[in-house]
């Protein structure tokens, strides 16, 4: 049950994130409204949901590193569940970013934007992760032989050392923008290098039955928070709202932690995890078209505070009916 109720919170995490995202993103000290009211309200709720994608990530490694099934099996699985959704959404929001460019009278910009985004593995922002996780499935079964092979010692600090090089590498590259070099670009087909670790401990803490003091998790987790919203206005939130930053690997772990323990009833939300990937192929749909035609109106109602945890709410149950009303349609279903 706990499962179920991480993959929903970890997915609602998601759409609260970009929305609040909206406020900060893009907008650095020299902006007027750097620091301002609603920079501060984006700051914090996108400083509170920093852990959603580490989380479904380490979720992932829980229940697949330890899997006994053969290789046939298990890509057989991976490819109903991943490779659909990754053709269908790639193609559709390739189709978005046309019409959008289109409809500006800019065709030719569209061709290059659609042609970059492939490129670099991410045809819209959130699909990154569709192009990301299919290689840590293909590493799995060697994985699962590695797990089964070394002792729990050797096992941490192969996870140690995989966090180190991925949180020194989010590092390098906020050092190299100060100095004003750009770090190399490379391949989509590397980034699941940097997100073993979080991969590697999901399957280590299920293997162990790793239980640390809660108390320590919810501490680490506090601290995590407020260095990440101190951080990312003092330094930068660059650095601050990277999956690979020490603070949101440290906010992420603790928060699994607290969630494993704590949530471990039936909250009635075995539907939402059902379709916790449909909500999140289609949520920026929905964001788009209320920062389009409500954000402003909104505003001028409620406080920023209250409208981005509103509109994102409003976003969630939306894509979440979307979501659902795919899964009753033929084909369709199996895109999401």
């Amino acid at each position: 049950m706990w499962a179920n109720n991480l993959r929903v919170f970890s997915v609602f995490a998601v759409v609260l994130l970009h929305v609040a995202s909206d406020f900060v993103s893009d907008i650095d000290i020299i902006n007027p409204i750097y620091g301002n009211r609603s920079w501060w309200a984006g700051n914090i709720y996108a400083s509170l949901t920093m852990w959603c994608i580490p989380l479904f990530i380490m979720i992932s490694g829980y229940f697949l590193l330890n899997k006994t099934e053969s290789n046939a099996v298990f890509f057989r699985k991976r490819v109903r569940k991943i490779f659909i959704p990754f053709v269908f959404w790639s193609l559709f929001y390739s189709l978005w970013v046309i019409l959008k460019y289109f409809f500006k009278g800019d065709i030719s910009t569209a061709y290059f934007t659609v042609a970059k985004g492939w490129a670099l593995g991410e045809p819209y922002y959130h699909l990154w992760y569709l192009f990301m996780v299919p290689f840590l499935y293909l590493v799995t079964p060697i994985l699962r032989v590695i797990i089964s092979a070394v002792e729990k010692n050797e096992l941490l600090v192969f996870i140690s050392i995989s966090f180190a090089l991925a949180m020194l590498s989010a590092l390098s590259n906020v050092v190299l923008l100060y100095f004003d070099l750009s770090a190399k670009v490379s391949l989509f087909t590397n980034d699941f290098l940097s997100y073993l670790g979080y991969y590697c401990l999901g399957g280590y803490i299920a293997k162990y039955a790793i239980k640390p003091k809660i108390i320590r998790c919810i501490i680490m987790f506090a601290v995590a928070l407020f260095t990440t919203v101190v951080g990312s206005y003092y330094i930068t939130y660059i650095y601050f709202y990277s999956y690979l930053s020490v603070n949101v690997v440290v906010a992420s772990v603790a928060l699994f932690f607290i969630i494993k323990e704590y949530s471990n009833n039936d909250l009635k939300l075995n539907r939402f995890a059902e379709l916790s990937l449909g909500i999140y192929l289609i949520h920026p749909l929905f964001i788009k078209a209320i920062s389009t035609f409500g954000e402003e109106w909104l505003l001028t109602k409620v406080d920023v505070y209250l409208y981005i945890p509103l509109a994102s709410s409003l976003v969630f149950i939306l894509s979440y009916m979307t979501a659902s009303c795919m899964s009753r349609v033929r084909y369709l279903n199996r895109c999401i």
